[in-house]
C-alpha cells in the first residue's frame, strides 16, 4: 500500500516536471516571435499631396444685395421705390342737356335752346350754354361739348314734353287741345300770326273794335323797384316778347312794365303775349 502511494507520488512530480518545460519553451518561443515582429520594417506607403485651396475673391457688395432685399425687418431698405398713384377723382354727373326748341337756317343758323336756369334763346355753334358748349347741330343730331367729351343727341330726344303730345295726339286722330303761347314757345313753334278780317271760309274771328277794353297802366319799366322779369309776365319768348302767365287775369291792351299784352284768337284757342311798346 505504502509502494503505491510513492510511486503515485513520483508520477505526479514528473507529470509538473514536464509541464514545466513545456510552459517554459512556450514563453521563449512567443518572446522571439514578438521581437521578429517588432523588429519588422515595412515600406511606407505613397502619400498623395492634399488639392491646392481655391484663393478667395474679393469682397464686392453687389453679391449683397439678396440681404438687403430680402431683410424682413427693414422695409425701407428696399432699392425698389413704389410711388403710388394719385387717387382718381370720380366724375361728376352729368347734369340735364339743353332742352331744344327748334332752328333757324336762315343767314347764320341758330339753334333755340334753355335750360332749367336759362331761358330760352337762340345759340350760334361755338357758343356755351350752362355747362355745355354748342359744337353743331342739324335736323339729324345735335352735338354738345361737356368736360372735354363730345354728346350728341337727337332733337327729337331734347324736345320738351309739351311738344310730343301734339304728334301723339295727331297720330291717334284726336283733335289737338289748344295750346297756349307758352307751351308754343317750349315747343319751338312760332307764335301765330295775327288774325285777319274775319271772313266765312276763316275758323277764327277778331274782337271788335267797340268791345276792347280800355288800356291799363301797371306800372312804369323805369321805375326803381322795377325787376328783370315783371311780375305777371312769363320767361322772354325773343326780342323783349314774353308768355302770359296762367294766373294773369288783366285785360288784352293793359301796359305792365313797358309791355302790352297782346291778346289773339286762333283755331286753337286765345293767345297771349306781352310785347314791348315802341
Amino acid at each position: 500500500m505504502t509502494r503505491r502511494i510513492v510511486f503515485l507520488n513520483l508520477a505526479l512530480i514528473a507529470l509538473a516536471g514536464i509541464l514545466v518545460t513545456t510552459l517554459r519553451a512556450k514563453r521563449k518561443e512567443a518572446k522571439k516571435n514578438e521581437t521578429a515582429v517588432l523588429r519588422l520594417r515595412l515600406a511606407p506607403k505613397a502619400v498623395l499631396e492634399p488639392p491646392a485651396l481655391r484663393p478667395v475673391a474679393p469682397v464686392t457688395p453687389a453679391n449683397y444685395l439678396p440681404v438687403a432685399e430680402n431683410m424682413l425687418f427693414s422695409k425701407d431698405r428696399n432699392p425698389t421705390v413704389i410711388i403710388e398713384p394719385p387717387p382718381v377723382k370720380p366724375e361728376p354727373p352729368m347734369p340735364p342737356l339743353p332742352r331744344y326748341h327748334g332752328q333757324m337756317a336762315i343767314g347764320d343758323p341758330i339753334a333755340l335752346l334753355s335750360t332749367d336756369k336759362l331761358a330760352q334763346k337762340s345759340y350760334h355753334a361755338g357758343e356755351a350754354i350752362g355747362d355745355f358748349k354748342l359744337i353743331s347741330f342739324s335736323r339729324e343730331k345735335i352735338a354738345f361739348e361737356w368736360m372735354g367729351k363730345t354728346v350728341e343727341r337727337k332733337p327729337e330726344d331734347l324736345a320738351p314734353k309739351e311738344a310730343a303730345v301734339q304728334p301723339a295726339q295727331a297720330a291717334a286722330g284726336a283733335k289737338p287741345a289748344p295750346l297756349s303761347a307758352a307751351a308754343a314757345a317750349r315747343a319751338g313753334l312760332p307764335p301765330p300770326a295775327a288774325p285777319r278780317a274775319a271772313s266765312a271760309a276763316d275758323g277764327f274771328t277778331s274782337p271788335a273794335p267797340s268791345s276792347a277794353p280800355p288800356v291799363t297802366s301797371l306800372g312804369d319799366g323805369n321805375s326803381a323797384g322795377a325787376s328783370k322779369t315783371p311780375t305777371g309776365m312769363g320767361s322772354e319768348i325773343t326780342d323783349g316778347v314774353r308768355n302770359c302767365l296762367p294766373t294773369d287775369k288783366s285785360p288784352a291792351g293793359t301796359i305792365l312794365e313797358g309791355h302790352k299784352k297782346i291778346v289773339l284768337e286762333s283755331m286753337f284757342g286765345p293767345i297771349c303775349r306781352w310785347e314791348p311798346v315802341k
